[in-house]
């Protein structure tokens, strides 16, 4: 059985659109500095330094608009930190839009699209898709990762203005969640994704958390899979029973997938959260630095911070699964992971 995992490929909804309609698009990223008004605790930037933290100059995002549109890209994302506290934020998206990019998105936190005016101007200047980072459905909990009391309230404020703006036609590419799938939030799957549809969300991402930061080695953020698979197949039988969201799961070695998503093809492609991906070239800048620009193609740069455990090279699934952050062994160790390859192997041959 061949899985899609490997071809990085994209879907979003469009108006009248299903989830289904797959385009083969070239993707780039650039991120625009990593300034942001949170502090994430698992958040990979950890926390940046004033250097780190500079903007990219104007001229230097629009020359890589310009030359990543000459190489081919049709969807652009600007990322941070946090890209809408960029100062000339509506310009760049205007301009890529000029370029010709059909698809132009914003990975945020959402504080700031809690204020509707400035929302409606970036979705003037041309803002398709927004990716909304929220990790709890509990207001404590959410305020505690970003460490900034009122954060989650912003963000539901931010969430009912897109969800409007998307009934009225705007955000043609779609709105998602890209939400960490961590310790606190495992165990309640399933009110994270009824809240959020009750709020009008229809497409949530959950990625793995990647140990990072203040959770790096902390088995209070970082569960393990024997106990995330569980939770994950009941989100899923819910999903397919009765919510009918856009789901799926990222950053998983696809031997700790739900034995019941691993042996059916149909759900394999539809909760494996990298068959949906775009293929991304991404450009980080360096603000004033002598360096300039830090150019790499994520998928392959993710591969750098995953490992493979002891018994991965017997497993038929080897060459389409990225393995598990190397961090993720440090803090549980590699001994869930030895009837992964069997597992695997039973699911394909009766798939």
């Amino acid at each position: 059985m061949k899985l899609l995992v490997a071809s990085r490929r994209v879907s979003w909804r469009r108006q009248g659109g299903s989830r289904d309609t797959r385009c083969l698009v070239k993707n780039v990223d650039i991120n625009l500095g990593k300034a942001c008004n949170n502090r994430c605790l698992f958040c990979s930037n950890g926390d940046p330094t004033p250097e780190e933290r500079r903007w990219c100059k104007l001229w230097d995002v629009r020359e890589e608009i310009v030359r990543r549109r000459a190489d081919g890209a049709e969807s652009i994302g600007f990322l941070g930190g946090e890209p809408t506290l960029y100062p000339h934020i509506e310009q760049i998206v205007r301009f890529a839009r000029e370029q010709g990019y059909r698809l132009v998105s914003l990975c945020s936190n959402a504080s700031r699209m809690a204020d509707k005016e400035r929302l409606v101007r970036l979705l003037d200047a041309g803002v398709t898709r927004v990716a909304v980072s929220i990790h709890s459905h509990q207001a404590r909990i959410e305020d505690g990762i970003t460490g900034r009391k009122g954060s989650f309230y912003e963000k539901v404020l931010a969430l009912a203005n897109l969800v409007a703006e998307r009934r009225r036609g705007r955000l043609p590419d779609g709105l998602s969640l890209n939400t960490v799938l961590h310790r606190k939030i495992v165990d309640h799957l399933e009110d994270f994704a009824r809240c959020m549809q009750g709020i009008g969300i229809e497409d949530i991402r959950f990625n793995f958390i990647r140990p990072s930061h203040k959770a790096e080695r902390s088995k209070a953020w970082v569960p393990s899979f024997e106990h995330t698979t569980p939770a994950v197949m009941r989100l899923v039988a819910l999903n397919e029973a009765h919510l009918g969201l856009s789901l799926n799961f990222a950053d998983f070695p696809l031997c700790k997938l739900p034995f019941q998503v691993l042996s059916n093809r149909t759900l394999l492609r539809r909760y494996v959260g990298e068959n949906w991906d775009m293929t991304t070239d991404v450009t980080e800048t360096a603000g004033d630095t002598p360096q300039g620009y830090n150019r790499f193609n994520w998928k392959i740069r993710r591969k750098e911070f995953k490992a493979y455990p002891p018994g991965c090279e017997r497993c038929v699934l080897l060459t389409q699964c990225e393995g598990v952050w190397r961090k993720y062994l440090d803090i549980h160790g590699s001994g869930e992971f030895a009837a992964g390859p069997a597992v695997a192997e039973a699911c394909m041959l009766s798939a």
